[in-house]
């Protein structure tokens, strides 16, 4: 069995530990070869239709990039896997809400190893390791057994997953207890973890200076040390586990790596909570500052059983955790809310907060339509798709009363809400720009079954099937980058978008991916496979995506009452039949 570094495809710069020069093989996995000189590498691999790793998808070499400016790692994650292939194909719990089955071990490390290394930045290096020692193709006087034994001793972040064989379960327990021997006696700085997931056997987890076996009484009692932050962490980050999503998995990581490895990760490195981490100086600077600007705003708040609700609901969660908090604060949308966020957060931001738009995974833009190069005025239909508006232009357009309907979606915080409808439709300057209008139900945490709605402006971009989206979301604005990844030319029977978004206020950045369609429907099964190749181009396994409850005969939809789908679209079009320009 070899041993791999897992890698985003396409051209990424990594830093490596261990002197290899790497073999792409798949969407960007590589095998470790021997090297006699250390160095940056650049990776440059195709994107493969599967996640399968063998010996025969070995694609591309990974060559010396003299222009790249090297990045500097800040950590490793590595994933210990059973050792023979037959397990490895065993299928996880991930994707239990997908469209499709559940990933293998295989599949599903390989996506949350590029997942890391994606919303890192590319600053992580990532590894995944069958359990015993390499087979005699993979070891070589300069990759021997110990060298491989010894990355694992020292990687940052170790995960085991799946593992249930009497042999690879004795292979991961001596390896953790020499980890954690390792860490009490030479790793000063206690900058590593371990966790043991979905094995037949638990194993001795420790996170920094905390052991869960054997809790110091620091970690315990005096919860200002960094002793008592690994306890914390170590509870959070099990618990994400837990949760099998894969960008809830990834954030339980990079919480972990912003905390202890020396370097802030931009994905979770600002909070707006108050917590013992800030320490006492900072929450009383920031409370202070809350009070002399937004003193009214806040008084209004806490007055208000709505609003004080969900400042205390949200004061329970980590607010970086943006699927607990948006489902949060979608429950309790009011007025003073939005008034209460948009002073502290946006006007003044209290925090001083920053999150830029991510630039990993890069998605590429549907290019042709119809035979012809894409061009902004066919991207802009394709936007409008089948709602009945004179800028529906496109032959396939049903003319209904709105643009698209989610059927499934990637990112689980803002994705997987029930009835998302799109509404997609020019301003009325006629300037080239559009609106969107997603309306979607959300069953709030008190049972109540709502409608919530958004009002986006869209900006097409340069490149064709690409746009700028902004929003003002309960008084934070989001700033977000949309590209058109795939479409079913022949009848716009579906859509696959991808975004890229950040709430600067908050610190936050965020991905996803939309698989719509004109009825909500999955689409035919003679086109899913084109579909599922579209949503990988994005980066995206279809395994990742959730599907959304579409039944309008559901007692959820009935209770929440017809959709407002036209709360923003009528005042347009009353502007727009008295516009001169249309």
């Amino acid at each position: 069995m070899k041993y791999l570094f897992i890698l985003v495809p396409a051209a990424i710069s990594v830093r490596l530990a261990s002197g290899f020069v790497l073999t792409a093989s798949g969407r960007g996995s590589t095998w470790l070869t021997p090297t006699t000189t250390r160095s940056t590498t650049r990776i440059h691999s195709s994107p493969a239709k599967e996640d399968s790793i063998n010996d025969e998808n070995v694609l591309a070499t990974a060559r010396q990039d003299d222009n790249q400016v090297p990045l500097q790692a800040i950590g490793s994650v590595g994933f210990l896997i059973p050792q023979r292939e037959h397990d490895q194909q065993r299928k996880t719990k991930f994707g239990r809400a997908a469209p499709v089955e559940p990933p293998t071990i295989m599949e599903a490390v390989s996506q949350l190893a590029r997942k890391c290394f994606c919303f890192a930045d590319g600053r992580v290096d990532t590894l995944i390791a069958p359990c015993g020692v390499p087979s005699s193709a993979a070891v070589t006087k300069t990759t021997s057994s110990d060298s491989v034994r010894q990355q694992l001793l020292e990687i940052d972040v170790l995960i085991a997953v799946g593992l249930t064989e009497d042999s690879d379960l004795d292979f991961c327990e001596q390896l953790f207890q020499d980890r954690l021997v390792r860490n009490r006696e030479i790793n000063e700085h206690h900058r590593q973890c371990q966790f043991a997931v979905d094995c037949s056997k638990t194993f001795p987890t420790f996170v920094g200076s905390y052991e869960e076996n054997s809790p110091n009484l620091e970690s315990r009692f005096l919860p200002w040390t960094k002793a008592a932050t690994s306890r914390r962490l170590a509870v959070q980050m099990k618990n994400l586990f837990q949760k099998w999503s894969s960008d809830e998995f990834v954030f339980g990581i990079l919480i972990f790596l912003n905390e202890f490895s020396g370097s802030r990760v931009d994905w979770v490195k600002h909070s707006i909570d108050a917590t013992w981490e800030k320490g006492p100086v900072q929450n009383a600077r920031e409370l202070y500052s809350m009070v002399s600007k937004c003193g009214d705003c806040i008084v209004n708040c806490v007055k208000d059983d709505t609003c004080r609700e969900c400042l205390s609901t949200l004061t329970a969660v980590d607010t970086r955790d943006q699927v607990a908090s948006y489902r949060t604060i979608v429950s309790y949308e009011s007025d003073l809310l939005r008034d209460f966020s948009f002073c502290i957060l946006q006007k003044n931001n209290i925090f001083e907060c920053s999150a830029s738009i991510p630039k990993l995974p890069e998605v590429t833009p549907l290019s042709t339509f119809r035979g012809e190069p894409l061009t902004q005025d066919i991207a802009r239909a394709l936007l409008v798709g089948h709602l009945d508006d004179e800028s529906a232009t496109l032959d396939g357009s049903l003319k209904t009363d709105v643009s698209w309907i989610v059927t499934c979606g990637a990112n689980e915080a803002y994705d997987k809400f029930p009835s998302q409808n799109q509404l997609f439709y020019p301003t009325a300057r006629g300037d080239g720009n559009l609106w969107y209008d997603p309306v979607f139900r959300v069953e709030t945490l008190d049972g109540r079954h709502v409608w919530c709605k958004r009002h986006y402006r869209v900006r097409p971009q340069k490149v064709p099937g690409t746009f700028r989206f902004s929003v003002l979301d309960n008084g934070i604005t989001s700033d977000e980058f949309w590209t058109i990844v795939a479409v079913a030319e022949e009848d716009l029977s579906w859509i696959v978008f991808h975004y890229a978004g950040a709430a600067a206020a908050v610190g936050q950045r965020y991905l996803g991916g939309l698989l719509c369609t004109p009825d909500g429907r999955l689409p035919p099964e003679k086109e899913l496979t084109k579909v599922w190749t579209a949503v990988q181009a994005a980066g995206i396994q279809p395994w990742e995506l959730y599907c959304v409850d579409n039944d309008k005969k559901s007692p959820g939809y009935i209770a929440a009452g017809p959709p407002p789908l036209d709360y923003y679209r009528k005042e347009v079009l009353a502007k727009r039949s008295t516009s001169p320009s249309g």
